[in-house]
């Protein structure tokens, strides 16, 4: 249906993804303060139908008239628009460029605001519904022995805080997508052969790199000081023991070097084989399936360590450990220095 409204893909798109993010958002809300809530989101309605419990099938026939509806609605406005346009209306470009685009850095930066702007309002959302279930940790996870085991073990810290200290490195993996996905747009403008425009001028490969590298180390700073910050209001908006907010900005921030760790790795992807970079992205899945399931399904320690977020410290449960993120900080700037290295020397689309 959003293809029909918007005239851009980037468009169908952002309002797909906002209305996911809405719908999960209340369903977060309503599962913890209030069942009626969950009912205005597509997302609560499969939970309706208490399968295995009371099999009620009117929540998937609900779910199935209302996707057929859509559908049909669809159908009938592509067949009135205009070939090409939408029937929301796009916002009309500037006739002038900002002086920001004088810069490799600035067009990175504009290529890609209005993405990372819904990352960001998407971060704060995620941070929110993850805080809001602080309050109610103790019903949630004292009767559910499958839940404790994907906690952290930690003698003389409370359940909140060893939940604080395994949601936050799920929330840095999050977070981690938007800044890949910054520092791969190089790639994509490349393959478009849009960068060659830049290259053939006064703009040098390094400089070209390093704007997309560092925006990318930029957004992983927003994004997960964001989604800390949001998840710290909505705690404290349910705890009835507040936790200061310097507790979760460390807890969040203490990921920045394993983050940085997968952008340098696409650096290098970038750099030597640009058709692998799709490598990155798994080796992001293989981190968040051993670090949040690692407990649950009982791997070796190797196998998480392999994951530089196993090597980061789980605070607030942890002592810090500046050598560990010394070291992750230093292999990073190794890493994306041989990425830097390959990028200068082979050819473009290379």
């Amino acid at each position: 249906m959003f293809a029909q409204l918007s005239e851009t893909s980037r468009g169908t798109i952002g309002y797909s993804f906002t209305v996911l993010g809405a719908a999960y958002l209340i369903r977060a809300i309503g599962d913890v303060s209030g069942e009626t809530l969950s009912w205005f989101s597509p997302l609560g309605w499969v939970l309706g139908s208490e399968v295995y419990v009371n099999n009620y099938w009117w929540p998937v026939i609900m779910t199935a008239v209302v996707s057929g509806a859509l559908i049909l609605v669809s159908i009938y406005l592509n067949s009135i628009r205009d070939l090409g346009s939408g029937f929301l209306p796009a916002r009309p470009g500037k006739r002038f460029a900002s002086s920001l685009l004088l810069s490799p850095f600035g067009l990175a930066a504009r290529l890609q605001r209005t993405g990372l702007i819904s990352w960001t309002v998407g971060m704060l959302l995620i941070g929110a519904s993850y805080g809001s279930i602080f309050g109610d940790l103790e019903s949630f996870f004292s009767e559910i022995e499958m839940m404790q085991k994907l906690l952290p073990s930690a003698d003389g810290f409370s359940l909140t805080e060893q939940f604080l200290a395994k949601i936050m490195s799920i929330v840095a993996m999050i977070s981690t997508v938007p800044a890949l996905m910054t520092v791969l747009k190089l790639k994509g403008e490349e393959k478009a052969q849009r960068t060659e425009h830049l290259l053939a001028r006064a703009v040098s490969r390094t400089r070209m790199m390093g704007s997309y590298l560092f925006l990318s180390l930029i957004v992983t700073i927003v994004m997960q000081g964001a989604a800390s910050l949001a998840l710290g209001a909505a705690a404290n908006a349910t705890l009835e023991n507040s936790i200061e907010f310097s507790t979760f900005l460390q807890a969040g921030m203490v990921y920045l070097p394993a983050m940085w760790i997968f952008i340098t790795i696409a650096v290098l992807l970038v750099g030597f084989a640009p058709k692998l970079t799709g490598l990155s992205w798994l080796y992001l899945g293989y981190s968040f399936f051993v670090v949040y399931l690692g407990g649950l399904f009982q791997f070796d320690e190797w196998v998480g360590n392999i994951s530089p977020f196993a090597h980061i410290p789980e605070l607030p449960i942890e002592e810090m450990n500046f050598l560990k993120v010394i070291l992750l900080t230093i292999l990073a700037v190794i890493i994306a220095a041989a990425g830097f290295a390959g990028y200068r020397r082979r050819d473009i689309q290379g």
